[in-house]
């Protein structure tokens, strides 16, 4: 089974950023090192792949 079929949520993009930013602003937190939320949406948001340029072959 894989991972995406026992988490359905995870194939949702908005849910994986709220658990990625969540996760890491609470790790920092722990560690004495507070990100402000705003800037961990905006490091998310430079790791995003580049839209793929993929084509079909028939």
């Amino acid at each position: 089974m894989k991972l995406r079929d026992r988490y359905p949520q995870l194939q949702n993009p908005a849910v994986v950023k709220a658990m990625v930013v969540r996760s890491v602003h609470a790790s920092m937190a722990l560690a004495n090192r507070p990100v402000p939320v705003v800037r961990l949406e905006a490091l998310y948001a430079q790791t995003a792949p580049p839209p793929s340029t993929e084509t079909e072959e028939s």
